[in-house]
């Protein structure tokens, strides 16, 4: 018995005939008829049996399937194991997460850096996810945006300013707020906004009811993408940091027009790097996050 022969009865259980099989197998019609007779007999069993349909597991062969395929499964990870172990001196894992919409230059910055013994573990995560996750060293680094009420989540965390930002209001382009010189709290409560999933944004929009009153809220979302979308066909709004549009993954995001609203908020956080000074990062790990830094 041999993997290429429970291969074999794994896809003529699939394609039910000799010549299907042996196409997709690029093998000979009789060299695949005689490995499966070879494997009934060695199993005292058979798995088949022909009718007008082509070929068809009978029940013995139907009870034996989930054996094979356990057993081809067991040889895959076996062979994945014996590599990943002969790598093991080799590999160097990085991982990374970012907030909303800022995967687009990390991963620009690894390809171009790509090296057959680093893989890379990127998620996107809220800020506040990040900073905990960091602090337990379960990331190398993450990129967050964070204002001046939430510094103190920074305590025993290293962290490395790239950017003041500021937050804006982002609009389809024909919301009628475009026209106005500057946007009234009055204006703000006729919209309908759509929101990035974010503890700190939640916040930011729970005071901008605090001014504004009740503000209607048709979705919460993850991606750009899909944001973009919402915006468009709804005519929705949404709160969104400078530079989540400019560094979207999603271009037709980043065209979006956007309102200022420092009239009615506190609009301004800074964007870095969070690091735990516990953590021992690698040559190759500080390279990339200073390679990220200059694209930025």
């Amino acid at each position: 018995m041999n993997y290429d022969q429970l291969l074999y009865v794994t896809e003529l259980a699939n394609h039910r005939t000799l010549q299907a099989t042996a196409d997709f197998l690029h093998i000979s019609k009789s060299g695949l008829s005689q490995s499966i007779s070879q494997l009934e007999d060695e199993l005292g069993v058979q798995l088949f049996a022909r009718s007008h349909q082509g070929m068809a597991l009978t029940d013995k062969g139907q009870e034996l399937l989930p054996y094979i395929k356990s057993m081809m499964s067991a040889k895959v990870n076996l062979v994945h194991q014996a590599s990943r172990l002969g790598r093991l001196n080799k590999s160097h894992t990085i991982r990374f997460a970012y907030t909303n919409t800022f995967l687009k230059p990390m991963l620009t910055e690894f390809l171009k850096a790509y090296d057959s013994n680093t893989t890379l573990l990127l998620k996107r995560e809220s800020s506040s996810t990040i900073i905990e996750q960091v602090r337990r060293q379960e990331l190398d680094a993450g990129f967050i945006a964070i204002d001046s009420k939430h510094q103190a989540d920074l305590l025993g965390l290293k962290f490395i300013k790239v950017h003041d930002g500021h937050i804006s209001l982002i609009t389809s382009k024909q919301n009628p707020l475009l026209s106005k010189d500057r946007v009234t709290e009055e204006e703000l409560a006729r919209q309908k906004f759509a929101l990035f999933n974010d503890p700190y944004n939640d916040q930011l929009f729970e005071h901008l009811q605090f001014i504004c009153g009740p503000l209607e809220t048709v979705a919460r979302l993850d991606d750009s993408w899909a944001m973009y979308t919402v915006i468009t066909k709804l005519n929705a709004v949404c709160l969104a940091r400078d530079w989540q549009a400019l560094h979207s993954p999603d271009e037709l995001f980043a065209t979006l027009p956007k309102i200022n609203l420092s009239n009615i908020i506190n609009d301004r956080f800074t964007l870095g790097w969070v690091i735990n000074p516990a953590a021992d990062l690698d040559q190759t790990t500080k390279f990339l996050i200073q390679n990220i830094n200059k694209q930025l």
